[in-house]
């Protein structure tokens, strides 16, 4: 599965909802190394499998891109902050 083009699809798809209040990211930390990414060397030490979404710097979901869910959760955390303000 090529998960980074399905990230780069979402990413546009996010762009015109969101448009610059969400960023999407696609790292390879195979390639790039854990250094710089030491959330993502703890949540594989601990046994989940790629891909793993990371929201605002936290794991959020391990195992597949999941859109719908992704999206859900971007919402609600924009409706929260939306309330704070």
């Amino acid at each position: 599965m090529d998960y980074e083009k399905q990230t780069r699809l979402m990413a546009e798809e996010f762009k015109e909802i969101y448009h610059d209040q969400v960023v999407v990211k696609y790292v390879d930390v195979d390639k790039q190394g854990l250094e710089d990414y030491p959330i993502m060397d703890r949540v594989l030490r601990m046994g989940y499998s790629y891909p793993i979404t990371l929201i605002n710097g936290q794991p959020r979901f391990a195992g597949a891109l999941m859109k719908v869910e992704i999206k859900e959760a971007v919402d609600g955390i924009l409706k929260d902050s939306q309330a704070l303000n």
